[in-house]
């Protein structure tokens, strides 16, 4: 133990600490402002966040979670009950339509389908809004 400490704490060990300190400090300044060209695109940006999300949760978690199908409904579920808690923004159609995501969640999480359930309910979430911003606008300006 004596030998371990000793060594540690020679000159020659700490000289070579210093050293891989530096450089791995300066490649990590060096690239950070770099960006791959052809990862500018958010969706691919959005797909890798997703996918290491998913392997956090499924490894690196304190409660791991498996991504399966029942993970993907009841990521759907909770996803359309907190965009839209009073349900006076969705219709029952898109529901039923958001229905098509159930099973494909975990693909998209685990990189084996395209990011697609995000941006198609956030699309309709945002038609909605405006259809309803514009109702509002109307209803507002007759007289009660």
């Amino acid at each position: 133990m004596y030998k371990i400490l000793n060594f540690i704490m020679s000159k020659r060990f700490l000289t070579a600490l210093t050293l891989l300190i530096s450089i791995a400090l300066i490649l990590t300044f060096t690239s950070m402002g770099r960006s791959d060209k052809g990862n500018d695109n958010p969706k691919s940006k959005n797909q890798k966040i997703l996918r290491n999300v998913g392997i956090v949760l499924e490894e690196g978690h304190y409660s791991p979670k498996k991504i399966d199908d029942n993970f993907s409904k009841e990521v759907l579920n909770k996803y359309i009950a907190n965009i839209d808690p009073d349900k006076y923004i969705f219709y029952q159609k898109d529901i039923d339509g958001f229905k098509k995501y159930e099973n494909i969640i975990d693909d998209e999480i685990h990189g084996t389908a395209p990011l697609e359930s995000f941006y198609a309910i956030s699309t309709l979430y945002s038609t909605r809004l405006d259809e309803i911003s514009k109702q509002y606008v109307k209803f507002l300006s007759t007289p009660f």
